[in-house]
């Protein structure tokens, strides 16, 4: 299973502006880029508060060809909006979430946020690359990708200018790709 880690962030490396959910700060252009590559998964993960920011548009993606699953300590509660094989949710972890997709035939997975997610891919090696796309702006303040006392090592693999001062950088793990879940 290859993972994926997918954000949009400003200069200073907030994902979100201030204490407000979602990407609404991102570009068109950025939002074109996310489109487009969500298209090359078969699955995407996420947390509850990512859901809950982009709930609308997950809810309207039902019918991609691609599972979503949100990772929640209450998946009951989200019962009404959950589809089979389209958008579930699960109360497990990041390396749960992937066994689960690698036993069912996933072979690609985009890992969408939030910090708590990202940080245990990366604490269990489990991040094949990182996309990022930066944003001319500064927040000062916000949710970052990554918290604690971490170590994490990637190698630059490209990058390109979405529009005007929007970049596009991508990242592989270090040594070759992530360990086994």
């Amino acid at each position: 299973m290859e993972l994926v880690g997918i954000a949009v962030m400003s200069l200073d490396g907030c994902l979100t502006r201030h204490d407000r959910a979602g990407t609404g700060f991102a570009s068109k252009a950025d939002h074109a880029f996310f489109r487009a590559a969500l298209q090359t998964f078969d699955s995407t993960l996420v947390g509850r508060r990512t859901y809950e920011a982009s709930r609308q548009g997950m809810l309207r993606a039902r019918e991609a060809p691609r599972l979503q699953v949100v990772l929640t300590s209450t998946p009951a509660r989200f019962e009404g909006d959950a589809r089979p094989e389209r958008l579930e949710f699960r109360a497990m972890g990041v390396g749960g979430a992937v066994a689960e997709l690698t036993s069912r035939g996933r072979a690609r997975c985009a890992l969408l946020g939030g910090t708590r997610l990202y940080t245990e891919a990366l604490e269990r090696s489990l991040l094949d690359e990182l996309w990022v796309t930066v944003e001319p702006i500064v927040f000062g303040s916000g949710v970052r990708m990554f918290e604690g006392r971490i170590d994490g090592r990637f190698a630059f693999s490209s990058s390109e200018t979405l529009a005007g001062s929007t970049l596009l950088l991508k990242y592989r793990a270090r040594g070759g790709g992530a360990m086994e879940a």
